[in-house]
């Protein structure tokens, strides 16, 4: 979490307090900018964010404003290139539908709960982070798993018991919106 130290650093132009800032929210806002336009302009978008609000320091009175101008700059962004593109390519039907305002807040959400579930699975010992990253992640069937990890069914079956149960306690840390959405959109499919 970015902490009010932090932020009064950050207000002042120390570039450490920015730093840390940048890599808590960049690929959250990189992710939310990807579901929009290309992954290569996502970046370029959320750099330019970053700068925007580098600019605008001072006026940030607190983390949640600041996440909030983030986004919103993100988004204004994206919407704005796809604008540009709809002109520029008018008569091509490359582009897909556009974006509404119901995909932004999805995407956003999204990108919220997987940063949230990526920094309760770091919590989680190796052995149960393994299973769960394959199991859940990457689809493996408990045997695939166990072949993976060269470890036997039972020891997959185990440690992914003890994942859930862990991940169950990290999450009730959380809101309970929050941690009710996280479990329904990974472990509920």
């Amino acid at each position: 979490m970015f902490d009010p130290e932090n932020l009064v650093a950050f207000q002042r132009g120390d570039e450490k307090a920015f730093q840390q800032l940048y890599h808590l929210l960049n690929k959250r806002l990189k992710f939310f900018a990807a579901g929009i336009v290309s992954e290569e302009v996502a970046g370029d978008i959320v750099q330019d964010a970053f700068v925007k609000l580098w600019e605008r320091r001072e006026h940030f009175s607190n983390f949640n404003a600041l996440k909030g101008f983030l986004y919103l700059a993100v988004k204004n962004a994206c919407f704005n290139l796809g604008k540009h593109d709809q002109v520029v390519q008018r008569y091509q039907q490359t582009l897909s539908e556009p974006v509404d305002e119901q995909h932004m807040l999805y995407r956003l959400i999204e990108a919220e709960v997987i940063d949230e579930v990526y920094v309760a699975l770091q919590r989680l010992p190796e052995g149960c982070r393994n299973v769960i990253f394959l199991s859940y992640f990457e689809g493996l069937t408990n045997q695939e798993v166990a072949d993976e990890l060269h470890v036997s069914i039972n020891t997959v079956k185990t440690q992914k018991v003890r994942a859930l149960k862990l991940l169950r306690i990290i999450f009730s840390e959380l809101s309970p919106g929050v941690a009710l959405l996280i479990t329904k959109v990974f472990f509920y499919k």
